[in-house]
């Protein structure tokens, strides 16, 4: 279970929707795997996981009319189902 973290963590270290260093991201968004977790074996609950932790904890203006917000979503759910189907 626990390499699953750590890729689950690259994967949104490397994403890194607010933008922080790499140093700070790699412990940034380990509070938001459990979530991640609960709801990776549905593509459309990850996708609903992922916007709730953009648009409420991370209160960033997502906006999932948007084509480029959506698409760079889906990119990273769909790296995130690769890694947890492995």
């Amino acid at each position: 279970m626990k390499k699953i973290f750590i890729d689950i963590n690259r994967i949104l270290t490397d994403w890194d929707p607010i933008g922080v260093p790499k140093y700070i991201a790699i412990d940034e968004y380990i509070r938001y795997i459990p979530l991640i977790l609960e709801s990776i074996e549905s593509r459309e609950q990850l996708l609903k996981c992922l916007e709730d932790i953009l648009i409420n904890k991370l209160e960033l203006g997502y906006n999932p009319a948007n084509n480029e917000h959506s698409k760079d979503l889906q990119q990273v759910c769909d790296k995130l189902i690769e890694v947890y189907n492995r």
